[in-house]
C-alpha cells in the first residue's frame, strides 16, 4: 500500500485531536504548573503561585472548562486578582482547550497593554511558545491585536465599536473594565449582550469572564452582573475565636503609631487582629454565596482588605481613606469615591451634599437682610428671569472671598413690561449702610439672559453698561472659567457687523462655579467661608443645596456633571453661580492683602475720623475690575403668594423654583 499524502495524515491527526475532550487540569493547577509571570507584568515576577491569593483558586476553577457555570463575574479592588486570573485563564485554555477568544478592553490604549502583557507571557511559558504562532513583520497571524495559535485565534480590541463585537464567533469572551465601557455602541445597543452573542454557536462549551471595580450607584455595569450570579463573598477566620467573617473596612482601627488592625465581628470576642496573620487566614478562607442568582452565573466581590503582605497595607489603606475623607469635608467627593471603588470594590452612592440644608440654616446669624455686618466691604448682586417675576439676590464681599448674603427679593410682573424692570433697578439704585453709617453701592449686577425675555434683559443691560450690568449665560461644561474674559456683542447693523457699542453677554462655567461653591458651605468663618442671615427659611436652603454631582464614563472617560431632582428648585443656588461671576469680573479672586486693605480704609474708617472719604460708588468700581477665572455662588427663593405687578416681596418667606442667570469677567 502506498504512502499516504502529508494533508491526509495531518486532516487525521486533526479529527482524532478534535474528538479528544477537554483536559481535566483545571485552570488554577495548570497555572501553578506553567504558569510564569515575564519581568515588567507585576510586582512579583517569576513562577506564578496560587497560594501567594488563595482568594483565585475558586475564580479560577469556575473559569475551567468542567465547571458547569457560562460567566464569571469578579467586582473587585484594583490590582487584586482580576487581569492576572484572566491571563492565566486564556493561556491554560491555549494549551489545553483552544478555541476562539474575544479580549474586550475599554480603550485602545488598555487592549494594547494586555495585548503586550499576553505577548510577553507567551513568550516565557514554553508550552505556549510552541503552540502560538511567532510575531513576524510580514505574518498577519501574529499581530498586536491577533495571537494565532493551533485551534483558534485571540482578539485584543476594545468594546467600542459595533463591528468588534459583531464579526467574530469566540467561545472565550473576556470583558476587562466593563464599567469603562460605552453604555451603548453605535446605537446597536448594550456591549455586553453584543459580546455574548458572539457566543451563541458554542452552547455550554463557551465561558464569559467580565471583571472590574464598581462605579456609580445605579450605572455600574458590574454591580448588576454580580447581582445577576450567587454574589460569592471570602470568609476568612479570626485567629483568635476561630470566627469566620468578611472583612470589612469599618472595623479596621487606625493607631497612633501608624500601624492597623483589624477587629474580630464576633460580639464575644473583639480581639484585634493583626496584619501579620492575615497570610494565616487567608489561606483558610472560604468563598460563601450570599444569592441563589441566575443558575449560571457565579459572581466574586473582593475589597483590598484582603490583599497579600507586600500589597497595599492595612495602614496604608487607613491614610488613604483619612485623605479622602479630610477632601470630602472640604466639598470634594472624587478622592472618596475613587477609594470606595477601587479599595472597597463598592458602588459610589452620590449624596446630595456633604453639608444639609438644616446644618447651613443652624449656621445663620443675627443680622436683617439689607443690613451690612463688619467686614463686608463689597456689593455685587444677581437676577433671576421668570415669566411672572424677577428674583434679586445681594451679596456682600470681603477679605479672601468671604461673603454674606445680605438681601433676596421677588419682584412679580411680567418681565415683558417695564414695571418689574423699573421697580429693580430703583433696587439697584438703592445702597445699603453699614453698621458705621456707610452707604455701599452695588459694583456689579449679573442678569441671566436664558429664557423667554433674553433680548428684554440685552435692552436693560445695554444702557446701563456704566453701571457694571451685566447681561450673561451659563456654560454647564468642566473647565469652563466662571466669567469670560471677554464678552460676545450680540447687537448687529444692517450690514450685519456687529455693533461696536451694542449690547454684550457675559459666559459664566456654571459647573467650575458650583465646584467652587459646594467645596466652601462648611466654611463658617475666614476666606471662601459663606454667611447666612436668620431672615432666610428653609427652603431658601434647600434650593442652595438641591443639585449634587453625579459621575459616568463618556467612551472609557469618567465625566462629572451637576445634576438635580427634576421636582427640585435652585434659584438660590444660581444666584450664587451669578454673583461669583460678578465677583471675578471685579477681579475680587485676584485682590491680596493690600487689595483688601485699601478698601477696607474706605469702607471701615478709622473710629472718630470726621474727614472720612464717603463709600466707593459704581463709578469707581472701574479700577478694580481684573481678567476673571471661575467661582460659585449664592442663592435664591420665592414668595408662593402672587404680589401685585411691580411690588418687592419681602424676602423672610421664599419657595423654591428654577431658572439660571450667568456672570462675566474682564
Amino acid at each position: 500500500m502506498g504512502t499516504l499524502a502529508d494533508g491526509f495524515l495531518a486532516y487525521g491527526a486533526g479529527f482524532r485531536s478534535g474528538l479528544m475532550p477537554d483536559p481535566a487540569m483545571w485552570v488554577d493547577e495548570w497555572a501553578d504548573e506553567y504558569m510564569r509571570i515575564p519581568r515588567g507584568n507585576g510586582a512579583e515576577p517569576g513562577k506564578y503561585r496560587t497560594e501567594r491569593t488563595p482568594y483565585a483558586r475558586e475564580v479560577m476553577r469556575s473559569l475551567s472548562p468542567e465547571h458547569p457555570a457560562k460567566r464569571v463575574v469578579a467586582m473587585v479592588a484594583s490590582q487584586m486578582l482580576k487581569t492576572q486570573v484572566g491571563l492565566n485563564w486564556l493561556c491554560a485554555s491555549i494549551h489545553q482547550a483552544p478555541g476562539n477568544m474575544l479580549v474586550l478592553e475599554p480603550s485602545l490604549g488598555l487592549a494594547k497593554r494586555v495585548s503586550g502583557r499576553l505577548a510577553k507571557t507567551i513568550e516565557d511559558v514554553p508550552v505556549l511558545r510552541e503552540r502560538v504562532a511567532p510575531a513576524r513583520s510580514r505574518d498577519k497571524r501574529n499581530t498586536l491585536d491577533t495571537k494565532e495559535f493551533d485551534g483558534g485565534t485571540a482578539y485584543i480590541t476594545t468594546a467600542g465599536s459595533a463591528a468588534n463585537l459583531a464579526e467574530i464567533p469566540a467561545r472565550y469572551i473576556y470583558g476587562d473594565e466593563v464599567d469603562r465601557w460605552e453604555v451603548s455602541v453605535d446605537q446597536e445597543g448594550d456591549p455586553v449582550e453584543l459580546a455574548e452573542a458572539r457566543t451563541s454557536t458554542f452552547g455550554r462549551n463557551a465561558k464569559i469572564y467580565y471583571s472590574s471595580s464598581p462605579t456609580q450607584d445605579g450605572a455600574s455595569r458590574i454591580a448588576d452582573l454580580f447581582a445577576q450570579g450567587d454574589q460569592r463573598h471570602y470568609y476568612v477566620p479570626c485567629p483568635h475565636c476561630g470566627t469566620y467573617q468578611t472583612l470589612e473596612f469599618e472595623r479596621l482601627h487606625a493607631r497612633e503609631d501608624g500601624s492597623a488592625a483589624y477587629a474580630c465581628a464576633a460580639e464575644d470576642c473583639g480581639t484585634l487582629i493583626e496584619e501579620r496573620e492575615k497570610g494565616d487566614i487567608l489561606a483558610r478562607g472560604d468563598w460563601r454565596a450570599h444569592a441563589q442568582g441566575d443558575g449560571e452565573t457565579v459572581s466574586f466581590t473582593l475589597s483590598a482588605l484582603y490583599a497579600p503582605l507586600g500589597w497595599v497595607s492595612w495602614a496604608g489603606l487607613c491614610k488613604q481613606h483619612a485623605k479622602a475623607q479630610a477632601a470630602e469635608e472640604r466639598g470634594d467627593h472624587e478622592p472618596m469615591q475613587v477609594f470606595t471603588n477601587t479599595r472597597l470594590a463598592r458602588v459610589w452612592k452620590e449624596t446630595k451634599s456633604v453639608t444639609g440644608p438644616k446644618e447651613l440654616q443652624a449656621r445663620a446669624e443675627d443680622y436683617r437682610l439689607r443690613s451690612v455686618p463688619a467686614g463686608v466691604l463689597i456689593l455685587t448682586a444677581a437676577v433671576d428671569v421668570q415669566d411672572n417675576r424677577l428674583e434679586l439676590q445681594i451679596i456682600g464681599w470681603g477679605e479672601g472671598m468671604e461673603r454674606w448674603v445680605l438681601d433676596y427679593q421677588v419682584i412679580y410682573g411680567d418681565p415683558s413690561t417695564d414695571v418689574p424692570w423699573q421697580a429693580l433697578d430703583a433696587t439697584l439704585k438703592t445702597p445699603l449702610r453699614t453698621a458705621a453709617g456707610r452707604d455701599l453701592e452695588i459694583l456689579a449686577v449679573a442678569i441671566d439672559s436664558g429664557g423667554h425675555h433674553t433680548h428684554t434683559v440685552y435692552e436693560f443691560c445695554r444702557l446701563r453698561k456704566h453701571r457694571h450690568i451685566l447681561a450673561v449665560k451659563g456654560h454647564a461644561k468642566p473647565g469652563r472659567q466662571i466669567m469670560a474674559g471677554r464678552p460676545t456683542k450680540v447687537d448687529i447693523t444692517w450690514r450685519g457687523q456687529t455693533e461696536k457699542e451694542g449690547g454684550e453677554l457675559w459666559m459664566c462655567g456654571t459647573d467650575t462655579a458650583k465646584d467652587w461653591l459646594h467645596s466652601r458651605w462648611k466654611v463658617a468663618a475666614g476666606p471662601g467661608a459663606v454667611h447666612f442671615s436668620a431672615d432666610l427659611d428653609e427652603d431658601y436652603y434647600k434650593q442652595l443645596l438641591a443639585e449634587y454631582r453625579k459621575t459616568r464614563y463618556l467612551r472609557g472617560h469618567k465625566i462629572t456633571e451637576w445634576h438635580k431632582a427634576k421636582s427640585d428648585r435652585n434659584e438660590a443656588l444660581d444666584l450664587s453661580v451669578y454673583n461669583l461671576a460678578c465677583a471675578y469680573y471685579l477681579g475680587l479672586h485676584r485682590f491680596g492683602a493690600p487689595d483688601w486693605e485699601r478698601w477696607r480704609l474706605k469702607v471701615e474708617p478709622p473710629q472718630g475720623d470726621l474727614f472720612v472719604q464717603p463709600a466707593p460708588s459704581a463709578d469707581v468700581c472701574t479700577d478694580a475690575i481684573h481678567q476673571a477665572a471661575p467661582p460659585p455662588a449664592p442663592a435664591t427663593q420665592i414668595k408662593t403668594d402672587p404680589a401685585p405687578a411691580g411690588s418687592v416681596v419681602s424676602q423672610q418667606h421664599w419657595t423654591p423654583r428654577g431658572a439660571g442667570f450667568r456672570p462675566r469677567n474682564r
